[in-house]
């Protein structure tokens, strides 16, 4: 298997200050972009000043995503297993 990356493969994770249906879970969320904002963001002529607003005013609105409880267990990084990702019964207290 060749491990030697090209110039083309990676990913960046993008956060921005949380609001609106994430804030009670975290203080940082996921920014998502639909692919031609994300090709836009990841060009390296786009102005930083564009880049800024995009993540501000562009990325996905929280309530596109689906919210649900899992184990505790999902925020030790040393987990990484299937089952952290499937919902629990009942929400955490």
């Amino acid at each position: 298997m060749n491990h030697e990356l090209s110039e083309h493969e990676g990913f960046v994770i993008i956060t921005a200050d949380s609001h609106g249906g994430m804030v009670d879970i975290h203080d940082r969320r996921p920014v998502v972009f639909p692919p031609d904002l994300a090709q836009e963001w990841l060009d390296p002529t786009t102005p930083k000043e564009r880049a800024e607003a995009m993540i501000l005013h562009q990325g996905e609105p929280s309530e596109i995503f689906e919210w649900f409880p899992v184990s505790k267990d999902v925020g030790n990084v040393r987990n990484d297993r299937p089952d952290l990702i499937v919902p629990i019964g009942h929400p955490l207290v």
